[in-house]
C-alpha cells in the first residue's frame, strides 16, 4: 500500500511539473497592414506627349469616378485658377473617401470645349497609396484644339 501511495505521489508530482514547465507559446504579431476601405485620390493629366502633370491650369471643372461594381458615381472638383475666366480651374483634382473598388476616372468638359479627355480604369489597392496618403491617377487628354 505504501508503494502504491508513493507511485501515485510521484505521478502527481510529475504531472504538476510538466504543467508548470511547459512554456507558453507566444501569439504571433501581425505584420500585415490594416485593411484600407476608403481612398483619397489626387487627379492629374496624361498629356498628348505622354508627360504627367498635377499642377496646371485647366478649363475642366473637375473629374468623375464611376465605380464599376456598385454603379456609384463620384465627383471631384479642381481648385480656382489665377487665370480667371479663360482657364478658371487648377489641378490637382481631389476626391476623398472613395470606397475600395474598380473605377473609371475621367475629366469633365469645360465651357470652352477646347480639350477632349479619355478615361482610365483603376482598381484601388493599399499598395497605390503614396507617402502623403493619396493615390495619384492620371486621366489621358485625347485631343486639344
Amino acid at each position: 500500500m505504501k508503494k502504491i501511495i508513493s507511485i501515485c505521489m510521484l505521478v502527481l508530482c510529475m504531472v504538476s511539473l510538466t504543467t508548470y514547465a511547459t512554456p507558453e507559446v507566444p501569439k504571433p504579431v501581425s505584420t500585415t497592414k490594416a485593411k484600407v476601405t476608403t481612398y483619397n485620390i489626387r487627379l492629374g493629366y496624361r498629356n498628348l506627349d505622354g508627360s504627367l502633370t498635377t499642377s496646371v491650369s485647366t478649363e475642366s471643372p473637375g473629374f468623375t469616378a464611376y465605380n464599376q461594381e456598385s454603379g456609384d458615381e463620384y465627383y471631384g472638383e479642381n481648385g480656382p485658377s489665377s487665370f480667371g475666366t479663360f482657364l478658371p480651374y487648377q489641378l490637382p483634382g481631389i476626391m476623398t473617401g472613395l470606397p475600395e473598388g474598380t473605377y473609371e476616372f475621367s475629366a469633365e468638359r469645360g465651357q470652352g470645349n477646347w480639350t477632349g479627355y479619355g478615361s482610365v480604369t483603376v482598381t484601388l489597392s493599399p499598395e497605390m497609396i503614396g507617402a502623403d496618403g493619396y493615390v495619384t491617377v492620371y486621366v489621358p487628354i485625347a485631343w486639344v484644339e
